[in-house]
């Protein structure tokens, strides 16, 4: 192993239009399959290709070994990429995500594609699904921040006993090409760390089967998550840029606020869960062996879940987990998932299901809501529902899974190939259910789900309220921000008397601030005023049936505010309810945006 020194490093910046990073100076880690070239505009410049592989126990290649071959590279362009097979001519490459539509030149026995800033692909030579190679083209890498703790090129193992980083608030890691760091990292009790770089984290000095969940009890397990903190309130942490390899367990588990441009690669393992309790994803990629992203996990770190521009594959378990072990959602938070590719592999991928929400409480006015999932593309078949949406006693849970669960939206999935069983949107019984889900261009082996074809794709029971279908594809538009309602002001059609208790009022929005009449849905912040009782509102579409979940909970003589997306009725309206057992409150709603 090459040992390398931690230390603090002045601002550093990077020039090149191409920045193909060196290796951790051994060839440990370096593919014996293949190698990846890079033309910088003048040359072809070698790239380290690295590798790592251990025993499957998942539904990834079971009983073997497969392996991960990958590298990241910098790019403020679009860049040509040459690939060579080590032991012969490569005869075919299949390039994901397919929604790219990336060319593929095969000359000489290697192939040549152009990838542009951002991408992140899964590519699969000669048909060898067990050693797929992923190239990831990040922007050119970030200065280094003055005082920052930089660890670079080479084999860092973190000091025993226990291999654990413990960071300081306020601190800086840099992890920069070549670097390899064995260990993990503490957030727990810090406040606004920023890890970042292009350098590698792993989990690869511990062995999951003695320290990952199921080896140990669970509250153990989690001190070999690669990064862990506070799973409550959170950290404000930032994690951007770096790949984590071979997580034991957990890869995240609470903290972390912003994770731009993560690489997740452990497939091999169980019980490997990718950003549980991260509030906002982009640009990200995650392969794992357990649910990837965690939208149920909105207002658990005081703020909404969003996911975005990202690539996923999992090989156990979910791909989304809308909802899951009973811990209910934090009611007047919302999760948006937008513009995501997920990869199967083999004929059949196993998942619980792409989407899913399972409600299992001892209370029927608690359950999951506000979770928007859009323009997602799952490349061949499921072996596993598309979308399960249920109340289901779950891990031991409680027995009945009471709850209420309300506005899904699905809008624009696209299966390309087959679930092997229906999907699902089942109550538990006529108090207890889901309300308010929308299946707008959901499509499944080139058919759209429709009234005439639903009973083809979903096993729906009568404890299912308010289901609609759309077939347009809908986009998203910012405005800037505009006050819709105030009851401060007099009475008016937007305006005055305040909410009453046990009041239901609805408002028209469209044709104000903006909102043109084809608009489905708006982004929004609502905020309760001089309330003189505690209580909760809930936001939903008018003329719609109220969901039992609020919107935002509120103390007497409190002014607070959350975001929400709320559907709107037929007559272009919202509908507002004020649960308070007496008195009034003032409601004040801005927009922030619209779906049409």
């Amino acid at each position: 192993m090459l040992a390398i020194a931690v230390f603090f490093l002045e601002s550093v910046s990077a020039a090149a239009a191409v920045e193909v990073y060196p290796g951790p100076g051994v060839d440990t880690y370096r593919s014996s399959l293949y190698t990846v070239e890079v033309f910088d505009g003048s040359n072809w410049v070698p790239a380290y290709v690295y590798a790592f592989k251990r025993s499957s126990v998942c539904n990834w290649h079971p009983g073997t070994s497969p392996s991960v071959n990958f590298l990241t590279f910098g790019t403020a362009a679009n860049a040509e990429i040459r690939i060579a097979r080590i032991a012969g001519p490569i005869s075919s490459l299949d390039v994901s995500p397919h929604s790219k539509n990336i060319a593929v030149t095969l000359e000489a026995g290697r192939a040549r594609i152009t990838l542009k800033p951002n991408d992140k692909v899964w590519i699969t030579l000669d048909g060898d699904d067990a050693n797929p190679l992923f190239i990831f083209t990040d922007p050119p890498k970030p200065p280094v921040p003055p005082g920052a703790t930089y660890v670079g090129p080479g084999i860092l193992e973190i000091p025993s006993p226990d291999h654990h980083y413990k960071v300081s608030t306020g601190e800086v890691i840099y992890l920069d090409g070549g670097a390899w760091v064995r260990g993990n990292i503490d957030l727990r009790g810090t406040n606004s760390v920023r890890i970042m770089g292009p350098g590698i984290l792993s989990g690869d000095l511990w062995i999951a089967e003695q320290v990952g969940p199921g080896a140990l009890p669970f509250d153990q397990s989690l001190d070999y998550a690669m990064i862990h903190g506070d799973f409550f309130g959170g950290d404000g942490a930032s994690v951007e840029g770096i790949t984590i390899v071979d997580s034991p367990g957990y890869n995240f588990f609470g903290g972390v606020t912003h994770a731009d441009g993560v690489k997740v690669l452990s497939p091999w393992f169980y019980s490997t869960d990718g950003f549980q309790g991260v509030s906002h994803v982009d640009r990200s990629f995650i392969f794992n062996g357990d649910n990837a992203f965690a939208p149920m996990w909105a207002g658990w770190q005081n703020d909404n879940v969003t996911i975005t521009r990202s690539f996923a594959g999992t090989t156990n378990n979910s791909v989304f987990a809308g909802g899951y072990w009973g811990y209910e959602a934090i009611q007047g938070y919302s999760a948006f998932v937008d513009d995501i590719d997920i990869k199967t592999y083999n004929d059949h991928s196993v998942l619980a299901a792409v989407f899913q929400v399972f409600v299992d409480s001892s209370n029927p006015t608690q359950g999951y809501s506000n979770e928007i999932y859009q323009n997602i593309r799952i490349e061949g078949n499921v072996s596993a529902p598309l979308i399960v949406l249920r109340n289901l006693v779950n891990n031991g849970g409680t027995d009945p899974p009471l709850g209420n669960a309300s506005n899904f939206v699905f809008r624009n999935i696209t299966l390309a190939g087959t679930q092997k069983y229906l999907s699902e949107i089942r109550g538990w019984d006529a108090n207890n259910g889901f309300h308010n889900v929308v299946l707008e261009n959901v499509r499944m082996n080139g058919t759209m789900v429709n009234p005439s074809s639903l009973k083809s794709y979903f096993d729906i029971n009568d404890f299912v309220w308010g289901l609609s279908f759309g077939s347009a594809a809908t986009s998203f538009y910012t405005v800037n921000p505009c006050r819709l309602v105030d009851t401060r002001k007099p009475a008016a059609p937007m305006g005055g008397p305040s909410l009453a208790a046990g009041e239901d009022r609805a408002f028209t929005v469209i044709a104000h601030c903006g909102l043109p009449a084809g608009a489905r849905a708006i982004s929004v912040n609502a905020t309760v005023v001089e309330p003189t009782a505690g209580g909760f509102l809930t936001l939903y579409p008018g003329g719609a049936v109220r969901p039992a979940a609020s919107s935002l909970n509120y103390r007497a003589g409190r002014t607070l505010a959350n975001s929400a997306i709320v559907g709107l009725g037929p007559a272009g309206d919202i509908a507002i309810h004020c649960g308070q057992p007496g008195g009034t409150t003032h409601f004040v709603l801005d927009v922030t945006g619209y779906f049409e």
